[in-house]
């Protein structure tokens, strides 16, 4: 199990909080999120996701890859709630206004795969793998992230 000390400006990772984040997301963030991006030949979303991600610049579509292999879902062809809450945290030059524990996640994860072991009789250890690879390249990835443009 990981022992990490998170600090105290985290904020737990979970589905439950990334829902209630993008239930509050306004009209005016979320056409922020669109112009960060969202590929300017694709027009604006009217309706509700999922998003087909192909309208996502090749940085948000990384993001997206990157949070639905840690939340475990079985493809990133789609932009759901969740993800698009997520992309919210991001402003263009700066790092993410939210800062999430990752550590918790993973370690939580891991505690489930070794839980269940008895009953699937298989440890599906490639995606505890991916996921400690992902939180040891995260201060990399938010550096990156700062960096982001529109091209």
């Amino acid at each position: 199990m990981l022992q990490v000390q998170p600090s105290p400006n985290e904020t737990p990772l979970s589905i439950e909080g990334l829902l209630d984040l993008y239930t509050k997301l306004d009209p005016p963030r979320i056409d922020q999120i669109f112009q960060t991006f969202i590929i300017k030949e694709c027009h604006t979303p009217t309706k509700i996701p999922p998003y087909v991600a192909t309208i996502f610049f090749k940085r948000g579509r990384e993001i997206i890859t990157m949070l639905s292999c840690i939340l475990g879902y079985t493809s990133d062809e789609h932009v759901y709630e969740v993800v698009f809450a997520f992309l919210s945290i991001f402003f263009l030059g700066k790092p993410p206004a939210t800062m999430y524990n990752y550590a918790q996640f993973i370690a939580n994860r891991m505690r489930e795969k070794f839980t269940r072991l008895p009953t699937e009789r298989v440890f599906k250890y490639t995606y505890v793998l991916f996921h400690m690879f992902l939180y040891y390249q995260s201060d990399k990835f938010h550096v990156s992230i700062q960096n982001l443009d529109t091209k």
